[in-house]
């Protein structure tokens, strides 16, 4: 059987608590879970965990990791879009100069 890692840096705990830390903040999902770190972050800012038994410095770094991984969807999505367009354009332009 093969171990397997988080996608993130983990100075947390150990990798079985930091597997299960992650499975379940994948379950509750990102909306959820910055919401959840939002409220603990107002009203209860001493408390060690944010979910259950996740301390609020995983909880920090997996959002972070959200946030870039999104990011870096929507630059290739950016790029793929504006390479498609640089090809239509060229297509075109070519188009109009053989006629």
């Amino acid at each position: 059987m093969t171990s397997q890692r988080l996608p993130f840096e983990n100075r947390w705990t150990n990798n079985a608590n930091a597997l299960h830390w992650n499975s379940e903040l994948d379950h509750l999902g990102v909306a959820n879970v910055r919401a959840m770190f939002v409220d603990h972050e107002m009203r209860h800012p001493n408390r060690r965990n944010v979910v259950q038994d996740v301390p609020a410095g995983f909880v920090r770094d997996w959002l972070a990791f959200q946030d870039r991984r999104v990011a870096r969807q929507q630059m290739v999505w950016r790029a793929t879009v504006i390479a498609l367009s640089f090809v239509a354009a060229t297509a075109a332009v070519l188009g109009l100069l053989r006629a």
